[in-house]
């Protein structure tokens, strides 16, 4: 048996339905549990209703004898029954996992590991207008979030990373690899994009809103390039969908000691 606790908005949700792959790999006979009391993030376990997946069983026992795993871990630190790290796996063989491992080798080379599960006749007239023109243009995103990374409870963690000055660079090289492109602006504060982005041919997305949101990372996936913010969100807009030949990206994810995260693929662009 092993327990698989799984955390955070739905951009954390798809690193942890990647360990999850990873960890039905490896010990293919133990029967997997789900405790998702911890995604308690914008609208709850967001990965069902937009992507095909297939996540463990949840028992109310299960989570009896997670709260038990969690105070054995205050007694004994030292245990390896539960691996609580979020940057690696550090023991294999635990019992109890968080599953937001945010490091590329847990993610299946597969491109078929995870699919959307949208229904693009039933998307907004806007939402086709532009998915239109993602696929027919060579469409790079931009993706700048701002809202919640300047509020008080994460100005501290997120403040200085991703730079005006990250955002001139990446567009200055996208625009010296290719030409003709159309840039498709995902933003929480488009205004402050508008005035700031040094950008031509763009066209702005503000009404995917609320829970309606992932509808932006949908759009995102099916773009030719991608420069993203140090946002999962945004990472699983430039890893999934369309494979992109120009993928830029910020050096520092966040102002934590492990603010450099190792889920960047080497062919992408680092500024």
């Amino acid at each position: 048996m092993k327990i698989m606790v799984f955390l955070g908005g739905l951009g954390n949700q798809i690193f942890g339905y990647a360990f999850l792959s990873y960890i039905r790999n490896r010990f293919p006979d133990r029967k997997l549990y789900g405790v998702y009391k911890k995604v308690n993030e914008h609208y709850g376990l967001e990965i069902e209703k937009w992507f095909d997946v297939n996540m463990p069983d949840s028992k109310w026992w299960v989570d009896i004898l997670t709260g038990i795993l969690y105070i054995y871990k205050k007694i004994s630190p030292k245990t390896k029954i539960l691996d609580l790290n979020q940057q690696d796996c550090i023991n294999e063989n635990a019992i109890l996992y968080y599953t937001s491992k945010f490091n590329k080798r847990f993610v299946p080379q597969n491109s078929d590991w995870i699919k959307w599960k949208i229904d693009e006749s039933n998307l907004s007239e806007k939402n086709k207008k532009v998915l239109e023109e993602i696929r027919s243009k060579e469409s790079i995103f931009i993706h700048v979030r701002r809202g919640d990374y300047l509020s008080p409870r994460y100005k501290a963690i997120f403040e200085g990373c991703c730079t005006l000055d990250y955002y001139k660079k990446a567009i200055a090289y996208v625009n010296q690899e290719k030409t003709g492109l159309t840039f498709f602006c995902f933003s929480d504060d488009i205004p402050w994009a508008k005035e700031n982005l040094p950008l031509k041919d763009v066209v702005f997305i503000d009404w995917n809103t609320g829970s309606d949101s992932p509808i932006d990372m949908f759009l995102m996936s099916q773009c030719k390039g991608a420069i993203m913010a140090n946002s999962t969100f945004s990472y699983w807009g430039a890893r999934l969908g369309v494979e992109k030949k120009i993928v830029c990206y910020p050096l520092k994810w966040n102002n934590l000691s492990n603010g450099t995260q190792d889920i960047c693929l080497d062919s992408w662009k680092c500024f």
